[in-house]
């Protein structure tokens, strides 16, 4: 399990992570606080406070690639 802090300040940024999401098997979540959503779930993530960074947390590294998110990371 991994931890990436995560900036997503425009809906158009929230359906790119959430389209290289839905593009791998494991499951992704969004945090902030108590507060946690599905990482594939576009209507999860726009009901999150995106002007602040977010927590994502990514359960299967082995079929994921940190670069493919390099423009949301803090």
């Amino acid at each position: 399990m991994k931890k990436i802090d995560v900036l997503i300040n425009a809906p158009e940024k929230a359906v790119r992570l959430c389209e290289i999401l839905s593009n791998h098997t494991g499951p992704f979540d969004l945090a902030k606080g108590n507060y946690t959503v599905d990482g594939k779930s576009i209507l999860g993530i726009c009901s999150m406070d995106l002007s602040v960074p977010l927590t994502l947390t990514v359960y299967d590294e082995q079929d994921f690639a940190e670069e493919e998110i390099r423009e949301f990371v803090v």
